[in-house]
Formats: structure tokens, C-alpha cells, sequence
């Protein structure tokens, strides 16, 4: 994974700030600030395999998890967090 330069891209304090305070809600409002394309050539995997990723959370190693909070420059706990939010019980919203 290559080294972000913050200063030079702030697409990606924009993402840290929004999932730490919880703004960001959904990968796809992540997207929305970091293209996907981009963020999957800076974590090196193909395109197509880190879009079936996305629709299905489970099939992401734990080290591609690690990559992509770092990448972001959250904690990883608060990453998987966003990433594997508890169920909604039925009822309350």
C-alpha cells in the first residue's frame, strides 16, 4: 500500500472525520468522497473483486480490513465497526 500524502489529498480527512463522527453511514457514502477504483489500485486489489467485497462484507480478510482503516487513517476497531454495524432490532430505529 502506498503512503497518503494528507495535505495533498483531503478526500481522506474528509472520510476520517465523517466515520469517526458518524456521518458517514454506508460504504457507499464513503464512495461517494473516495472513488472506489481509488481506494481499491491504493489497497492493490482488483476492482472488480473489491466491488463483491463491498456487497458482501464477510469475504474481506482481516488484513485487507487492517489496509483499508489504515488507509483512511482511522482505528481499526472503529473501522469494523462501520463496516459490521450491530443488527437493528426489529422495532427500533
Amino acid at each position: 500500500m502506498s503512503e497518503i500524502n494528507f495535505d495533498d489529498d483531503l478526500r481522506y480527512v474528509k472520510a476520517k472525520i465523517g466515520l469517526e463522527t458518524g456521518k458517514i453511514k454506508s460504504l457507499e457514502e464513503l464512495f461517494k468522497i473516495i472513488p472506489i477504483t481509488h481506494v481499491a489500485r491504493k489497497l492493490k486489489l482488483n476492482t472488480v473483486r473489491f466491488q463483491a467485497k463491498i456487497k458482501d462484507p464477510s469475504t474481506f480478510r482481516v488484513s485487507e480490513l487492517q489496509a483499508f482503516a489504515k488507509l483512511i487513517n482511522v482505528e481499526f476497531l472503529t473501522f469494523i465497526a462501520f463496516i459490521y454495524p450491530p443488527p437493528v432490532e426489529p422495532g427500533k430505529n
